[in-house]
């Protein structure tokens, strides 16, 4: 059923984008992305995580995409090319239902990525030396995210680290596992997981964004450089810190939830999060 629906809606809004011109073509993103992210879910062990799970990472996915927007006017990276005169509302109401999907695309492909390497891969060997603390981490973060509307022209790479370091540092500050202190002790296979659901995830978004109506352009600063599609090689990079601060900032949410449904008694001690529950 999930690969049926998935399949219809993949390959029905992946049609419209490219074929039709509309200015309902959002929803078609919309179909298009939903429907990879239950292909995606539907290889996993896990499957499908259901859809009150899958709308709440649809909903998370809104304000987090649209700060990015809100970066954006600031570091001007990318612009959205479309004919259609837009009145606000509906370009607000179109484009946060195409934001609802990046969230549960990223989700769903950590997940596959966990089942193409296997529950037991090993991890390299942990190094003993001393963590960063919550407070280090948010306020580097908030430090970077400042540097880059200062001087957006120098520091625009930060966009997507800043949010990272918050995230993290607002994870541990929970009590959660921080990625930037496995990244640091050597504990790198979570990391590269995910990141490799990022790039999978930014692969998959430029190669259908490069003939879709409305698309994106972007306009990099000194890197532009060997466009893959319409991104720059080198800002594929960027989709790798981007996945850290999205699972981040789901397990966050996660790890709050539970704090405020679980009564006192009944709640144990929790290092971290595996990245398979991600989908539970």
């Amino acid at each position: 059923m999930v690969i049926a629906l998935g399949l219809v809606l993949g390959v029905s809004g992946w049609w419209l984008l490219w074929a039709v011109k509309t200015p309902w073509n959002p929803l078609a993103f919309w179909a298009l992305w939903t429907g990879a992210a239950l292909l995606m879910w539907a290889v996993t062990t896990t499957g499908y995580p259901s859809i009150r799970r899958h709308l709440a990472l649809s909903a998370m996915s809104v304000p987090l995409w649209w700060w990015f927007e809100i970066v954006n006017a600031r570091v001007a990276n990318w612009e959205y090319v479309y004919d259609e005169e837009y009145v606000l509302l509906l370009y607000g109401f179109l484009s946060t239902i195409a934001f609802s999907t990046v969230v549960p695309a990223i989700v769903a492909a950590t997940s596959l990525w966990e089942r193409a390497t296997g529950s037991a891969a090993p991890d390299t060997i942990a190094i003993e030396m001393s963590q960063p603390s919550p407070q280090w981490l948010l306020g580097l973060g908030f430090a970077l995210q400042g540097l880059v509307l200062i001087l957006p022209i120098v520091f625009y790479p930060l966009t997507w680290i800043a949010p990272f370091l918050i995230a993290d540092g607002l994870l541990v500050a929970a009590g959660g596992r921080g990625l930037t202190r496995d990244i640091i002790r050597g504990r790198w296979r979570e990391a590269l997981l995910i990141g490799a659901a990022g790039i999978t995830c930014g692969v998959l978004w430029e190669f259908w964004n490069f003939w879709a109506y409305p698309k994106w352009e972007y306009e990099i600063p000194l890197l532009g450089f060997g466009k893959v599609f319409e991104m720059p090689i080198l800002g594929y990079g960027g989709y790798v810190p981007f996945a850290w601060s999205v699972v981040q900032t789901v397990r966050l949410a996660d790890r709050l939830l539970e704090r405020r449904w679980t009564p006192r008694r009944k709640r144990g001690v929790q290092t971290g999060t595996p990245v398979r529950q991600l989908d539970g």
